[in-house]
């Protein structure tokens, strides 16, 4: 049995009851819990539980996210998007309601949060026939929403919020070098053996290494397959594990991979690049620096082909049971290429 088996419903259903009475009192019941496979980090399950809350019994669809010892991005730390969650509740940005969290192993066998239910698809940019994700009346209504969002996370005051203190680059100049030297040592960690490209593509970051214009939450995986849509709304931006202060320009980068589009000229299906940078400033009223945009495209693919390096890791050493993660390893050798390509671009 692989390490991410042993977190199966049954195993950690008494153990998460167990906590939530520590946290809302004896009288609290939870329902079966239901796992998901969304997702290549953390274990994700799905639960209904009822308590007593200001006199009244509550019902609610919850989410269980759990890091699993054996995962991508081990050892785990729930806090920072738990505090992002709390900061940005009722803010211009989506988010499901954070309720509880712990980042110790104690309670659940690993780190986790809980947070609410939230309905909604999340469309994919993987299309079967490679053709766009979206009729036209979509992806200009979508395509608004996704960028009204974004504007609204990065525009957000995050300096007296709880958001504050998950950490990342406070200082202008430091930016992409802390990034450079976070994803440097992720790298490392992966894989003993040395990509030229990747090492090329260090030296080239340093190199041109942008200062940023302000500092700002950033999701750190803003794009397609990263929000839920319900009946033409986006009701939730998800995955904020990557979440950290920096400089909003590397979301903007993000969202410009080959990887979200394919050969469509649709950023994440969504919108050209023109329009990303005239509606992003129009909603921020910061300028979209052409070479900043571009930077931090390559330095986002170099992240995704570190990404890749990483699930091969895990399933091939940490025996991470899930063959998504081979199949990330097997693509190697395409994102290296994209990565060429974008620094090409971007010379």
């Amino acid at each position: 049995m692989s390490a991410i088996d042993t977190f199966d419903g049954d195993s950690i259903r008494s153990r998460l009851l167990a906590y939530l009475h520590g946290q809302v009192g004896g009288d609290v019941e939870i329902g079966p819990l239901k796992r998901y496979t969304v997702g290549f980090s953390w274990l994700t399950f799905g639960f209904n539980a009822k308590w007593n809350e200001g006199g009244a019994r509550i019902e609610r669809d919850l989410i269980l996210r759990l890091g699993p010892p054996s995962g991508i991005f081990a050892p785990y730390r729930a806090t920072p998007e738990f505090l992002t969650l709390q900061s940005l509740a009722g803010s211009g940005v989506p988010v499901p309601r954070a309720y509880w969290c712990c980042d110790d192993s104690e309670a659940l066998g690993a780190p986790f949060f809980v947070c609410e239910f939230v309905k909604g698809d999340a469309p994919v940019p993987w299309t079967a026939d490679g053709g766009p994700a979206f009729d036209e009346t979509a992806r200009l209504n979508l395509g608004d929403q996704f960028l009204g969002a974004l504007a609204a996370l990065h525009n957000f005051k995050w300096r007296s919020a709880p958001v504050a203190g998950i950490g990342g680059a406070t200082d202008l100049a430091q930016t992409a070098r802390s990034q450079i030297a976070f994803w440097e040592e992720r790298m490392r960690q992966w894989s003993t053996r040395r990509y030229p490209m990747l090492e090329w593509a260090l030296i080239w970051f340093r190199a041109r290494a942008p200062i940023a214009q302000r500092i700002s939450v950033v999701h750190g995986d803003y794009r397609i397959g990263n929000f839920l849509e319900l009946d033409g709304r986006i009701s939730a931006i998800l995955d904020w594990e990557l979440v950290h202060l920096g400089d909003p320009m590397e979301d903007l980068g993000w969202i410009c991979l080959q990887a979200w589009r394919g050969r469509l000229p649709y950023m994440c299906h969504l919108f050209t690049r023109e329009e990303l940078k005239s509606k992003y400033e129009a909603l921020t009223g910061t300028k979209v620096d052409a070479s900043a945009l571009h930077y931090w495209e390559a330095f986002g693919t170099f992240k995704l082909a570190v990404m890749h390096l990483g699930a091969s890791y895990c399933f091939e050493t940490r025996d991470f049971n899930d063959l998504r993660m081979a199949g990330m390893g097997a693509q190697l050798p395409r994102m290296l290429l994209q990565l060429e390509s974008v620094m090409e671009r971007a010379a």
